[in-house]
């Protein structure tokens, strides 16, 4: 470039390569666990005279699933995480919204608490979930390996206490597939925890 200094130049050349480079970098994806699709005859039928005020929280998951993106298990001592495929939101809150949420139509309870809730709003049932695993795994399918409790007398007593291993296929291509297939395990976990609830007296 005539009459261009050789330092300004240089400059101008980095800018161009950057903006480009930006330009033509890859969008991500995003995806969310979604709540429950089809109940079932079981939920309309809770035999309780009245509702249970129920509380779900705190729920736990590993340090590798605390982060946007999504995880895959390659094998026992190895994992992937898709850079341009992420969750939407925390997995951990995400987790916990949905659950309350396939709880209060499973059990069913319309006074259903994610936690922390206030002091004055005591709860009948408390769930406590401690989640393992919560990715995909070989084969196209899906694992939620999970200790949970139910606590009563507003999480003073141990009522229930559980592990959980669901092993679900993956139905569709890519991560809205695996996406799903996580929200039928979460679906499947909670119908779980709402049977034991509805037994308890």
């Amino acid at each position: 470039m005539i009459g261009v200094p050789a330092h300004r130049f240089a400059i101008a050349l980095v800018t161009m390569m950057l903006i480009g480079g930006c330009g033509g970098s890859k969008a991500a994806n995003y995806y969310i666990l979604h709540s429950i699709e089809n109940p079932g005859p079981e939920a309309r039928e809770s035999g309780r005279e009245q509702e249970p005020a129920i509380g779900v929280g705190p729920v736990k998951i590993p340090d590798y699933l605390d982060r946007p993106q999504m995880a895959t298990r390659s094998s026992n001592n190895s994992l992937q995480f898709a850079e341009f495929d992420r969750w939407a939101e925390p997995l951990e809150k995400n987790l916990t919204r949905v659950l309350a949420d396939n709880l209060s139509v499973l059990v069913p309870s319309e006074s259903v608490r994610v936690f922390p809730w206030a002091k004055a709003m005591p709860v009948q049932y408390q769930v406590t979930l401690e989640v393992m695993q919560l990715e995909k795994i070989s084969d196209e399918k899906v694992i939620l390996d999970a200790r949970w409790n139910i606590l009563g007398n507003n999480g003073e007593k141990l009522l229930v206490s559980r592990r959980s291993k669901l092993v679900l296929p993956v139905e569709s291509a890519g991560f809205e597939g695996t996406a799903s297939a996580e929200s039928r395990a979460v679906e499947a976990l909670g119908r779980e925890i709402a049977a034991e609830i509805r037994s308890l007296p």
